[in-house]
Parts: structure tokens; sequence; C-alpha cells
């Protein structure tokens, strides 16, 4: 009985576990996709010295189609090998879902990996971090993604996990300081009030690898230095526990100045726009008011009870009923602007 064998390479050029190594020792064809992350020049020679096997490096679209690799894995025992661990990429998964659906059996040999290292190389807890994003080359409408993620994460008091994306093929990475840039862009543009030159970042660099290192800093500062070659990851950190800034001081030097709270003052996106409309409607109810003359009292009366209900609801984190409210009232003084007796500006 054939059998498919995900082994996890871990990080750096010797992360291979026993059991990892053992897999490859005992297995007919041994493939290496190598895809999000450089490989040791060496990487392969070093498993094939290790291992006594051929290793074969596949590319990610030979992954994918998954035919070949399938096909074999039916009669005889295969190992994918890749870096990292091999279930964070949702390819691996469908790859393994698909052999179990043909009846073949299969297994997963974790390695390191890149969010669990990240909090052990920062001093930073693992269980405070948030949602995981990539961050790619792609337009402005996908790092607004990004800072709306950043941003979800800050009002939980979590840290937010960014993987910047890396070319194998081209041998080329997003740089840290291009992400801080596009994310003070989109800071200028929602005005939610999330990130400045102020907030406390971390960017860590070939971790597992002889040059790793690891830097944090303000993001003023760290946008115009060098970090050295790809892969990098960045982090922007919660609420920081009191260990964890500890754990910043020590291990990464940095100055109590750095040390921030970047949770703190962090708005949900109705208590940044709320007020925004119900001060508009209130100019808008006024003016209403001035121009009528005591005509429709009763319908400016409820408008004026809707903006009351608004500020009320958000204030109790009601944020939908806050946003229901604000435009009911609205729509009772816009309703106002039909019947020709007043001319509004809003």
């Amino acid at each position: 009985m054939g059998e498919l064998v995900f082994v996890g390479l871990g990080l750096g050029d010797r992360g291979i576990s026993l059991a990892g190594l053992d897999a490859i020792k005992a297995s007919d064809t041994t493939f290496f996709e190598r895809y999000t992350s450089p490989p040791s020049p060496t990487l392969v020679r070093d498993l094939e010295a290790a291992s006594g096997k051929a290793v074969s490096v596949v590319a990610r679209e030979y992954v994918e189609d998954g035919k070949a690799i399938l096909e074999m894995a039916s009669a005889s025992k295969v190992v994918l090998a890749v870096q990292g661990d091999p279930m964070i990429a949702t390819t691996h998964n469908d790859l393994r879902v698909r052999a179990a659906s043909r009846g073949i059996r299969t297994s997963v040999i974790h390695g390191a990996t890149i969010p669990a290292a990240a909090a052990s190389e920062s001093g930073l807890h693992y269980y405070k971090f948030g949602g995981t994003i990539t961050f790619t080359r792609e337009s402005a409408s996908h790092h607004h993604d990004v800072y709306q993620r950043v941003h979800r994460n800050l009002l939980e008091g979590q840290h937010t996990l960014l993987l910047l994306e890396y070319d194998v093929e081209k041998g080329e990475g997003v740089e840290p300081g291009f992400v801080f840039e596009r994310l003070l862009d989109a800071e200028k543009n929602f005005k939610r009030g999330v990130l400045s030159e102020g907030t406390l970042a971390l960017v860590l660099g070939r971790v597992g690898m002889r040059d790793e290192a690891v830097v944090g800093g303000l993001m003023g500062s760290l946008r115009e230095r060098s970090f050295g070659p790809p892969p990098h990851c960045v982090i922007v950190p919660g609420r920081l526990h009191f260990t964890e800034e500890e754990a910043l001081s020590a291990i990464l030097r940095l100055d109590k100045k750095e040390i921030v709270d970047n949770s703190a003052g962090v708005k949900r996106t109705a208590q940044v726009l709320i007020p925004r409309y119900v001060e508009k409607a209130k100019r808008a109810l006024e003016q209403a008011r001035e121009g009528l003359k005591g005509k429709h009292k009763d319908l400016l009366e409820n408008a004026e009870l809707y903006l009351k209900d608004s500020e009320n609801f958000l204030a109790n984190d009601q944020d939908e009923l806050a946003m229901l409210s604000v435009g009911y009232a609205e729509g009772l003084i816009d309703a106002l602007s039909y019947t020709g007796e007043v001319k509004l500006t809003w």
C-alpha cells in the first residue's frame, strides 16, 4: 500500500527533525518544494547526504497539479518535503485531502514555522497573536485589507504577524520599509488613528538562518532602515503584558520610550464615523428649524431623538443600532428638502 508523507524541514538549513529524516530515508521517492522562502544553496545536497536518498526539487505548480505525486503515492512511499510546517500552506492540505479521498495513507511530520518562531524570537506571547496576513506587492486595496486586519487585532489588544511575500523564482522579497510606507499611506486614507510613525513594530529577518536578525522600534525610524536580504516578517504588537515589555527591553534592547501600547486609543470604525455623521445631521437639523419656522415640529423632534439614540447606542458599544439611528435621522431631515419648503446644505 502506498503512502504520502508531508515532512516539514523547519526553519533555516538544519531544521529537519529526526522523524523527518527517518521518513526520507524510508521513502521510495522524495520531492522538495521551495516556494515562500529561499533555501540554503546546500540544503538539497545536505538532505541527500544525510538520508542516502535522491531528492527532486519541484515547483509549486507541480504540487498544485499533484497528479504525478498521487499516482506514485498510490503504490509507493512518497515524501513531500517543504520548509517550515507543511500544513501552513493550503496547497498541501488540498493534496492531502485528495490523497485521502483516493485511499492513500497520509501522515504529517511537523516542523518549526514562522508563526511560532516569531513569538519565540520576539518574546511576545504566542496566544496573544491575532489573525496573520501576507503582505504582497499587490494594489493599494490589498494593503488596505492588511491595515484593516491590524485594526481589528489592535481593537482586541492582539499582535499582528505580517508575512512578507517572497518570490523564489526572482529571488526578491517585499521590503519592511515598503510595508511601513504603505500602511502609513492607508492611515492617511482611512484616518482611523490605527497607525502612526510612533507605532511600535518589529522586523524579523531570515529567522532560523545563521544571519537572522530581530529589530524593533517605532515605524517612523524603521521605515528608512535596511534589514538585509529576505525573507522578512513584521510584527505590529498590540497590548503588552509586563513580561512582554521586559522581553522587548532585554532581548531587543528597546528603550522604554519605544515600548508603547499600540492598542491604547485605537477606536472602532463606528467611533470614528458616527460622531461625524451625527454632527453633520445636527447642523442640517438646525438649518431646517430656522428655515421652517415652527412647521413640521414633530418630524424635527423625531429626527433629534434618533440622533440622541445614535449617540447613546454608540456609547454602549451597539454600533449597528447607532448607525441605523443616525441613518433614520438623516432620512427624516433629508425628506424635508423634497417638500421645497427648505433648502439644506449637508
